[in-house]
């Protein structure tokens, strides 16, 4: 496999959504506040099911920018990023494709949204996922994020409901 990582012009950001992908849930996150600080554990499903993340509607009118991992001619992974108005990034959407999980494509988007948030001046990034989604919360942590706080309201009013949202962060400059 030979990866190439392009930044996708607008008129060709429908290309991204071949990478959308559904991914079993067969681990929730057990989340604990100790002491000032977050942790979790996994905590395996009774009945493992299926998720998968629809386009965001209301993402889809904001400024942003996608980075497409390429292999070849076929789309492999993508992320979203947008810059906020206290100098963070956020990634809004990170997705591998399935035959491409656990290649090392995540990694290398995320290396290259720190690159770019970097190259803006941002102070860090942050991320929302959720405690269903373990091995997104292993990714991030072996990445250099930390988890910084949760809501368990975020989903209420949304099919999601019973989920609880995760935030993590990485920082640039650990003196902020």
């Amino acid at each position: 496999m030979h990866f190439q990582i392009i930044r996708l012009p607008r008129e060709r950001e429908a290309e991204r959504e071949a990478c959308f992908g559904p991914f079993q849930v067969t681990e929730r996150a057990r989340l604990r506040y100790i002491s000032g600080k977050w942790s979790w554990k996994p905590v395996q499903e009774p009945s493992p099911w299926t998720k998968h993340y629809p386009i965001d509607a209301d993402s889809e009118e904001k400024e942003r920018v996608v980075f497409l991992c390429w292999d070849g001619s076929a789309p492999a992974g993508q992320i979203t990023l947008y810059m906020w108005w206290n100098r963070f990034a956020y990634i809004d959407r990170l997705d591998v494709a399935p035959a491409y999980r656990r290649k090392g494509v995540a990694t290398m988007l995320l290396q290259k949204a720190r690159e770019w948030a970097k190259d803006q001046g941002a102070r860090g990034i942050f991320l929302e996922t959720q405690d269903i989604n373990v091995p997104a919360m292993r990714l991030y942590e072996k990445n250099g994020f930390f988890l910084s706080g949760i809501d368990t309201m975020l989903y209420y009013n949304s099919p999601h409901r019973g989920e609880t949202a995760v935030f993590y962060y990485l920082l640039f400059d650990s003196g902020i």
